[in-house]
């Protein structure tokens, strides 16, 4: 066994399972370190799930982090192995910011750190903005700003939404025979390895009486009806107070590297990290995280 498949199984052996109760369901998770530490929450992308920071968690628990903090690996709403929202409800992204507030508030966190991967990097940016006074600090990864959308493109994203809407009842879900072949359908989805790809299977995925399904709500497919115009987004980064690191992957999402070019100026104490990879480039490129975000944390007031 290799290093790195060691640390692997080390982290998921130490992996504490987490649930909150929130007013739709239950929201589940992993966490690794001090039960009684700093809280640092992070969120994964679309269609991913907890299990997309275990290589981070690995480097987490070798790492003076894993003395004072608590890692808390969440799967969101509808993913891996939370509760889907009720029927009749489309994954509004904004809901997604609300049941991190509504976890905060239960647990009566007062200070929290917030890690992002890609969609789970633009509901922590909302987040830092709407509560500056509580997180002490930030880092996104592949993500920044918002995804929006012009003003004059409001009715024609509009339709796009309602007609996803319609069109995802007549949907039906794969199933596939045996799991390697999920494996191999997310791993030809995506940027990732096949190694890779089968941490986010082995936690996204369940055995039925006609074989393998994914546990991602189909929902979760549909098209945003409203997206935040750039001046909205403007207006957010600017109330961002606390330390903010974001990760840039050089064969990443171009689209990142433009919201950096357009709205870095309104996070002036903003720090970049750029890494070789992709994506998931915090699946690929744990220890480069890590090291990224310690002196951050050292910095931070005890």
């Amino acid at each position: 066994m290799t290093d790195s498949a060691l640390a692997l199984t080390q982290a998921r052996h130490a992996a504490e399972p987490v649930s909150f109760e929130l007013p739709w369901g239950t929201l589940r998770g992993v966490a690794w370190g001090n039960p009684c530490g700093h809280p640092m929450v992070a969120l994964h992308g679309w269609l991913d799930n907890a299990y997309s920071f275990l290589p981070l968690a690995a480097e987490f628990l070798n790492s003076p982090l894993a003395q004072d903090n608590h890692l808390i690996a969440l799967d969101l709403a509808g993913h891996g192995r939370s509760d889907h929202r009720p029927l009749g409800n489309y994954y509004p992204f904004i809901d997604y910011v609300y049941d991190i507030w509504h976890i905060a508030a239960q647990q009566q966190w007062s200070q929290l750190s917030l890690i992002g991967h890609s969609m789970g990097g633009y509901i922590t940016t909302l987040y830092a903005a709407l509560a500056p006074e509580q997180v002490q600090s930030l880092v996104t990864i592949e993500a920044f700003g918002l995804i929006t959308e012009a003003t004059e493109r409001t009715v024609q994203q509009l339709r796009a939404s309602f007609d996803s809407r319609w069109q995802q009842q007549f949907k039906r879900q794969p199933v596939y025979p045996d799991w390697e072949k999920a494996v191999m359908a997310r791993t030809l989805a995506g940027d990732l390895s096949r190694e890779l790809s089968a941490l986010l299977v082995e936690r996204g995925i369940a055995q039925t009486d006609d074989g393998w399904r994914f546990l991602a709500d189909g929902q979760l497919r549909l098209r945003s009806p409203l997206r935040m115009t750039p001046a909205q987004v403007e207006e957010i980064l600017q109330h961002i107070q606390c330390p903010y690191t974001t990760v840039v992957a050089s064969a990443g999402e171009i689209e990142v590297k433009q919201a950096l070019l357009q709205w870095q100026n309104f996070v002036p104490h903003l720090k970049q990290v750029d890494l070789t990879g992709g994506h998931h480039v915090h699946m690929e490129q744990p220890n480069a995280i890590i090291r990224a975000i310690l002196p951050m944390f050292r910095s931070l007031p005890n």
